[in-house]
This record gives structure tokens, sequence and C-alpha cells, in this order.
């Protein structure tokens, strides 16, 4: 098990926060990407824990545990959202840190094909984008 650090350093623009299907996706090859412990141990076919394992060594993939008071936050605003039941603790860590990355005034980008934590997402004024699916569409956020 690795010890993961609730430290963020990156030199950019963006910072771009990937969920699980973003990473069996391959995306921290190809840029550099943030995510949580909980996604990491979502991995469990070889195939794709190699993917994780060249991304962590690349330092193409960077792993940040986000505090307790932004999991806090990020359940109360899923339960605003009324996606909270919808959400597991993964999806849950994802928004966190992106609430935390945000709070430092950090311009980030949640890569995700979940439309229940794009909408909780887009609720909290956190940009999503998707990786093999349409985005949540605007319309379908305010209804």
């Amino acid at each position: 098990m690795r010890n993961y650090t609730q430290e963020y350093s990156h030199t950019g623009n963006t910072t771009i926060i990937v969920d699980t299907g973003a990473v069996l996706a391959g995306l921290p090859l190809i840029i550099k990407c943030y995510t949580t412990p909980q996604v990491i141990e979502e991995v469990k076919d070889k195939e794709s824990k190699e993917v994780v394992e060249k991304a962590l060594e690349s330092e193409k993939l960077k792993v940040i545990e986000p505090p307790q008071r932004y999991i806090d936050k990020a359940v109360e605003i899923a339960e605003k959202a009324k996606t909270v039941g919808n959400l597991s603790s993964t999806d849950i860590s994802i928004i966190a840190l992106a609430l935390n990355l945000k709070d430092k005034n950090i311009d980030v980008i949640v890569a995700t094909d979940d439309y229940k934590l794009q909408l909780t997402l887009i609720k909290a004024n956190i940009k999503v984008t998707s990786i093999r699916y349409r985005k949540i569409r605007e319309a379908s956020i305010n209804t």
C-alpha cells in the first residue's frame, strides 16, 4: 500500500482530476492527472493496474487524499443535488479533491463519464468533461 499525500503541486493552468473510468481509459498515460486513493483501490484487473503503475512511475498520475472537511462538504453538496444515494465513496472523494483544489484557486476539470457525478460537480460549479460518452447536457441539469 502506497502512502498518499494531501499536498498539491502542479505547474500549468488547469488541473485534470480523473475518476476510475478515466484511469481505465488510460488518460493518465497521455496527460498529467490527479486522483484519490479510492480510485486506485478500485482498479482490479492486471492490465489496468499496469497502466496505473506506469502512470504513477512516470509521475503523470498523482494521488492526493482530500482532507475530511472536503469529504463532508462533498456529501453536503450531493445531498443538496439529490445525488448522494447514487454516488459511491470514490465519487465523493473525487468531488472532495476538486473542492479542495478549487479552494486553492486552482482551475479544475474532472474527467468522468458518470452522469450523477457530473451533475453533482456542475451543481458545485466545478467543470467536467467526459471521456468516452457525451457530457451531461445543460438541459438535464435543470430538470
